[in-house]
């Protein structure tokens, strides 16, 4: 991007726009105050493990406000158990005769626990001190709902009724301004999920980046000026008030600007890596065009679903796995060639675990806890917490040693330097995990 199109593409206001622009707001209402949630426990200084490698962690150097999130959501329940293998663990391999991985293919990462061999890639971040296994990350009374786990991952709220708005929308409330990029919060996909909801800052919707504009028929390209003012007339006074439309209202110049900006820099965009030939590695490599033109995101959101496998789950897990780590990996190489690695902190999580036991079909039913993955040059590596302790099962489900809250609060705290107190509605221990 040249520095005029960066200068005006820094005075864009954010707002939705009728072509693929989505402003997303909560309903209506004031939020009555909520109580303040108790603290999570601490993973101890003396649990954090050795360095895995030689290769120092790297502290970046990159502000505050130029760093980046990507949320990865494992849509269907992740099974973490054969993710992070406690191959050391005889009990494992009695509650999973068919669909345990055996040790001489697990990864070790010590004497007791390792990954997938689906996980290549994350292992080699792993070595390289860029990736770190957070074990056993829940919450308290967990629910085994699809639609109820995801609500409380979405609004960090397990208890009572939901936030008005998503704790990273409760984070882009706090840092979104008006004049600056409309695109500082993006999720992939045809509608925006409950954790970026927010009345207070808009939200971008894109399925494709290249596609991404406001469509005329070619053939009569003067029509383009004279459309953009009609939709700016009628946005500009809606017949009905709205936090999301007066997002609009008030700034649809600047939006229409946005989109032709990014439309026409992620015509430049060249990958620095290969990534896999799949929706997943598309879309990560999409995230990446649009870090490397520098369009102002601090937020990027996207799903990868498949993982509630109740049936012939050994394949369908394996090529998951493949799919996360292979595509991750590329997303990382990516951003190291276009000098961005230090910028970007990317984070996954699921609605829940699965079973310990395996069930009649090879598969493996809804459970509770189970692990995330952090990774990027500004993590410092490493295993978290304590894994779940197979012989203290709580309804023959992982217990939980990582309140999810904690980690949301150490990204929150220690990579996008906000107030976690605020985002959250309580204080949680951090953990440790960010360089």
């Amino acid at each position: 991007m040249t520095s005029s199109s960066r200068r005006d593409f820094l005075k864009v206001a954010g707002a939705g726009a009728a072509a693929g622009l989505a402003a997303s707001c909560s309903p209506i209402g004031a939020q009555p105050a909520q109580p303040p949630m108790p603290v999570a426990t601490a993973v101890p200084a003396a649990a954090m493990p050795p360095p895995v490698s030689s290769v120092p962690p790297v502290t970046p150097v990159v502000p505050v406000d130029k760093r980046v999130l990507v949320v990865v959501q494992l849509s269907g329940g992740h099974d973490g158990l054969n993710a992070v293998v406690p191959y050391g663990n005889g009990l494992y391999y009695q509650l999973r005769p068919q669909i345990g991985i055996a040790a001489d293919q697990v990864l070790h990462l010590d004497e007791q626990i390792g990954l997938h061999p689906n996980l290549k890639s994350f292992k080699a971040l792993y070595d390289n001190r860029q990736l770190a296994i957070i074990q056993g990350v829940g919450y308290p009374n967990p629910s085994r709902s699809h639609f109820r786990s995801m609500e409380i991952w979405h609004s960090a709220q397990p208890e009572g009724a939901p936030a008005s708005q998503g704790w990273l929308g409760a984070f882009m409330a706090q840092v979104y301004k008006v004049g600056e990029s409309p695109f500082q919060c993006v999720n992939f996909g045809s509608s925006v999920p409950q954790a970026l909801q927010t009345q207070h800052a808009p939200v971008a919707a894109l399925q494709d980046t290249t596609s991404f504009q406001f469509l005329v028929d070619r053939r009569l390209p003067t029509l383009k000026d004279p459309l953009l003012k009609t939709f700016g007339q009628m946005y500009g006074k809606p017949a009905q008030k709205t936090p999301a439309l007066e997002l609009v209202a008030s700034n649809w110049d600047s939006t229409a600007r946005g989109v032709n900006v990014l439309s026409g820099s992620t015509e430049k965009y060249q990958a620095a890596a290969q990534y896999p030939n799949n929706g997943f590695g598309k879309t990560l490599q999409q995230i990446a065009s649009m870090i490397a033109a520098d369009v102002g995101t601090r937020v990027f959101y996207v799903q990868l679903g498949g993982f509630d496998t109740h049936a012939n789950e050994k394949p369908a897990h394996a090529t998951l796995l493949s799919q996360l780590a292979d595509g991750l990996a590329a997303f990382q190489t990516d951003l190291e060639g276009h000098g961005r690695a230090e910028q970007v902190l990317t984070m996954s999580f699921s609605e829940f675990g699965r079973r310990v036991k395996e069930n009649g079909s090879q598969g493996t039913d809804h459970g509770a806890a189970g692990p995330m993955f952090v990774l990027g040059k500004g993590v410092r590596g490493g295993l978290y917490g304590d894994h779940p302790d197979l012989a203290r099962l709580d309804e023959g489900d992982l217990s939980h040693t990582v309140d999810f809250r904690s980690v949301y609060a150490t990204v929150i705290e220690d990579w996008l330097g906000a107030p976690a107190h605020d985002v959250l509605a309580g204080s949680f221990d951090r953990l440790g995990f960010v360089a």
